[in-house]
């Protein structure tokens, strides 16, 4: 018995070794490039970044490599980026180039039975497809927080019969539908693919159930909302607005509601105590658009 267990151990540290961060680097960078919406962005061990930015052309030009840190679950890398100022609050005037560092947490998931490298950066998330062919065990780095509204959340497939379609965005690669529930007027869903669940919003909030609503959302983002106090955005408009805003884990929530200020005529139609919750997941909208790039067109009335 005490060679079995002893052949055991040593069966789970050789197969735990197999798969640190040394041996992803090897497998999966080493003699292979990663590319990010069609331009290469790491390859074997190095990021491939332009070297400067070049007035004449109006771009970065050239390239340069800096190498990647690997661990169990961060990619550390650099990059030469633009940098500048808006010179009117608008316009983005470029004035040079720098070196950025970033940090993201990584997992290797699979879309569409094609390796992926995500990236969990805190303005987006970014996905990186493999120019091998390979097949790394998925990783689960990142913990998603999901959040329901009337039973149904942010990547969920959808029956079409439930829905009632208000407009359709078109895209470059994928197609929006923006929907709401037949049963119910105050539920909005944006769907993609055809029947997957993309953003969401649920209006006609009533003001004694916002603190229920704030705790909720706090307590499971483990995160202090932003505060905006209700007033006019802009000068000119005819709306002041109040909300609470949280933007953590890779989850954009906003619960908001306006208020009226304009014509006295009417101010009794379009005032309202209501409040409207936007949600969105920024980690699931990027597999989400992934997975639907140039899919088949789908349709309830013929196929």
């Amino acid at each position: 018995m005490r060679y079995f267990w002893g052949y055991a151990i040593t069966t789970i540290i050789l197969l735990t070794a197999c798969d640190d961060s040394d041996a992803r680097l090897r497998k999966y960078f080493i003699g292979n490039e990663w590319y990010i919406a069609g331009e290469v962005f790491i390859r074997n061990d190095s990021t491939i970044s332009p070297k400067y930015y070049n007035f004449e052309q109006g771009k970065l030009v050239g390239d340069t490599t800096f190498p990647i840190i690997l661990t169990d679950s961060l990619l550390i890398y650099r990059m030469v980026r633009e940098k500048g100022e808006y010179s009117d609050g608008r316009n983005f005037i470029v004035t040079g180039d720098t070196i950025v560092t970033d940090t993201a947490v990584y997992d290797f998931i699979y879309i569409n039975n094609e390796a992926k490298l995500i990236l969990y950066l805190p303005s987006y998330p970014k996905i990186a497809t493999s120019k091998k062919k390979i097949r790394p065990k998925p990783t689960q780095n990142f913990v998603r927080e999901k959040f329901e509204i009337n039973g149904y959340s942010i990547g969920d497939a959808i029956d079409r019969e439930l829905l009632r379609t208000r407009g359709i965005y078109s895209f470059d690669t994928y197609t929006i539908e923006d929907c709401e529930l037949k049963d119910s007027k105050d539920i909005k869903i944006k769907i993609i693919g055809y029947n997957q669940i993309y953003a969401m919003e649920r209006a006609n909030i009533p003001n004694y159930r916002v603190q229920e609503v704030v705790k909720v959302i706090s307590s499971k983002l483990n995160s202090t909302p932003e505060y905006f106090p209700m007033r006019k955005i802009k000068e000119d408009s005819d709306y002041e607005y109040e909300f609470y805003r949280w933007n953590a884990k890779g989850v954009t929530i906003k619960l908001e509601r306006k208020k009226y200020v304009g014509s006295e005529l009417f101010r009794n139609l379009l005032d309202t105590d209501k409040w409207t919750l936007y949600y969105d997941d920024d980690v699931q909208r990027a597999i989400l658009i992934e997975q639907n790039k140039n899919a088949v067109p789908k349709s309830t009335i013929i196929n």
